[in-house]
Order: C-alpha cells, then structure tokens, then sequence
C-alpha cells in the first residue's frame, strides 16, 4: 500500500493539479482532502495515519500561521509541509519555526512546484530559495556537499543519530522523539547536540534549511 496524503487546500484547481503531480510520482498512494482546517482535523483524528500533510496557509476558518499552529498542537507527530502563495522570507522561517519540514510558494512555477513536490515526496526537505538567502548565520561543515543528495551518514551521524535527525526534521520536540526511540529525554539532547554540530547550524529551524541546501534524503 502506498503513502497517504492530506491535502488541506480550499481551491479544487490546486488540490487536483497537487493530486495530479502526487499520482505521478507514486501510483499507489492515497490522497485525501480538506477544504478547511476543522476538516482536516476530523480527518487526522477519525482516518488512517497520514504520511505527509499539504497544508495552505489560507483556509476558510484559519488564516496565517493560526491554522499550522493549531494542527501542530492537536498533531505534533504528523509530518507538514506547507503549499501557499505568501512567498515572504519571514513568513517561511516562521512555519519552519512551527515544525513545518518543507515550504512551497505557490508564486513558483509549475515545473518548480512539481520539483519540490517531488523532493519532498522522495523524502528529501524542500526550502524556497528566498528563505535559503536570508539566514546567513549558518556555517555548515557540509556545504561541500551542497546541490547533492545526501544520505545524513555521510555527515558521520551514527544510525541512531541519522534517525533523531529524521523526526527533528519533522517538527517533533525531544519529548516526542524520546517516546518513537524509546530514549530517555538526555540521550536525546545529546543527539540532538551532535546533529546540530554535525550540520553546522544552531538550532532546529536553521537544521531545515542545512537539510534543504545539501539536499538531505532518508533512506527508506
């Protein structure tokens, strides 16, 4: 059985150009959709587990960051991605602030949304370059392995780290990680500490950019 997806978007034209580009590049997959965010938290809490959320930031009942904050509070374990048509800077750090693991700007073209589509569908992160060019602070060890993907032990990461690194990604907080490891809370500081070395960066919001530039993919 292939993956199933949540695409949580008010506008039939972009939830069937999303289903279209999801059907191509897997058969099998499922695709599910919500038209606001009170649908699509009936849909997480009464369906099978969903695989990847498509969120927009423009719903019926929720505007701006409200309605990914209020998914990722009732959600946290649920991996988001974010589709929508505000291509600020600020805006995109900010979802990545609240666990969102890729951001697609719908002012992309179509031949660039169906990329990022792809890369986050193949389990890579995907960051619109306006976001990329805005946090200069980071110093990654890795940049020598930018534009390529890249399996997170090829950092040096150890399996167990490479999978902290994984749900970190994600948006889930150490508590969260602990409970899918089974570690305790400590063990897990201290893999997050080596991922973030690893990467060069300081925290985690800056880990999805790094993630995005040197095109991390998780084998499955």
């Amino acid at each position: 059985m292939g993956r199933q997806y949540l695409v949580v978007d008010d506008h039939p034209l972009v939830q069937r150009a999303i289903s279209e580009t999801l059907g191509e590049l897997e058969s099998d997959c499922t695709i599910r959709f919500a038209g606001k965010l009170s649908e699509a938290l009936v849909a997480l809490r009464d369906t099978a587990p969903v695989d990847l959320v498509l969120f927009d930031l423009t719903l019926p009942d929720a505007a701006g960051v409200e309605g990914l904050m209020a998914l990722r509070q009732r959600h946290p374990d649920c991996p988001v991605a974010v589709i929508s048509a505000d291509a600020d800077a600020p805006m995109i750090l900010r979802c990545l602030d609240l666990g969102a693991f890729g951001y697609i700007p719908k002012t992309l073209s179509n031949d660039q949304i169906h990329g990022a589509l792809r890369l986050i569908a193949s389990g890579c992160v995907y960051v619109p370059p306006q976001a990329l060019a805005t946090d200069q602070p980071i110093r990654m060890r890795a940049e020598g392995l930018s534009g390529k993907t890249t399996d997170p032990r090829s950092l040096g990461l150890t399996e167990r780290q490479s999978d902290v690194l994984k749900l970190l990604l994600r948006g889930l907080p150490n508590k969260l990680i602990c409970r899918h490891l089974a570690l305790a809370e400590g063990t897990v500081k201290v893999h997050v500490s080596a991922v973030l070395r690893a990467l060069g960066v300081r925290n985690r919001t800056q880990a999805v950019i790094a993630a995005s530039r040197i095109g991390l993919r998780f084998p499955d």
